[in-house]
C-alpha cells in the first residue's frame, strides 16, 4: 500500500509538473506573438508615416495631390498617435512643426532630413533596439527622396 501511495504521489507531482511547464509556455508564446503582432503593427503605421510625407513632398504644386497627401497624413498620424513610442511621437512632432512653419515655402531641405532621421531611428529603437543600436554606432545616415522646390 505503501508503494502505491508513493507511486501516486511521484506520477500526480509529475503530472502537476508538466501542467506548469505548458502553461507558462504557452503564456510566454502567447506574449511572444501579441509583442510581434504590435510591432508589425508599429512598422505599418512608421512606414506609412514615412510615406506620407513622401507623397507630400511629391505633391508640390499640384493641389489635388497635395490634399490626398494632408489626408494620407493625417489618418496615419491618428494611428501612430496610439502606437507610437514617446521618441517617435516627440520626431512626428517636430516634423508637424517644421511642416506648418514651411507651408507654400521654399524650405531647409536639410533640416527635413535631420527630422526624418531622428524619426526613424526612434522608429528603428521602438521596433528592434538591438539592431537600431548596432545601425546607429555605424553612424548611417538615412536618405530620403525631396524633389527640388520651384
Amino acid at each position: 500500500m505503501a508503494d502505491i501511495t508513493g507511486d501516486l504521489l511521484v506520477i500526480t507531482c509529475g503530472v502537476v509538473i508538466v501542467i506548469v511547464v505548458l502553461a507558462i509556455t504557452f503564456i510566454r508564446l502567447r506574449s511572444a506573438e501579441r509583442r510581434m503582432q504590435e510591432s508589425s503593427y508599429k512598422l505599418r503605421a512608421y512606414t506609412d508615416m514615412l510615406n506620407a510625407v513622401t507623397e507630400i513632398n511629391l505633391a508640390h504644386g499640384d493641389s489635388y495631390k497635395m490634399d490626398i497627401a494632408k489626408k494620407n497624413l493625417a489618418l496615419t498620424l491618428n494611428r501612430l498617435n496610439l502606437v507610437g513610442s514617446s521618441g517617435v511621437l516627440k520626431s512626428v512632432s517636430d516634423l508637424l512643426d517644421f511642416l506648418n512653419e514651411h507651408k507654400d515655402k521654399d524650405f531647409d531641405t536639410l533640416r527635413l532630413h535631420n527630422i526624418l532621421n531622428t524619426l526613424v531611428i526612434e522608429a528603428r529603437r521602438d521596433l528592434n533596439p538591438i539592431h537600431a543600436r548596432r545601425v546607429e554606432e555605424s553612424q548611417v545616415r538615412y536618405r530620403f527622396f525631396s524633389p527640388v522646390r520651384k
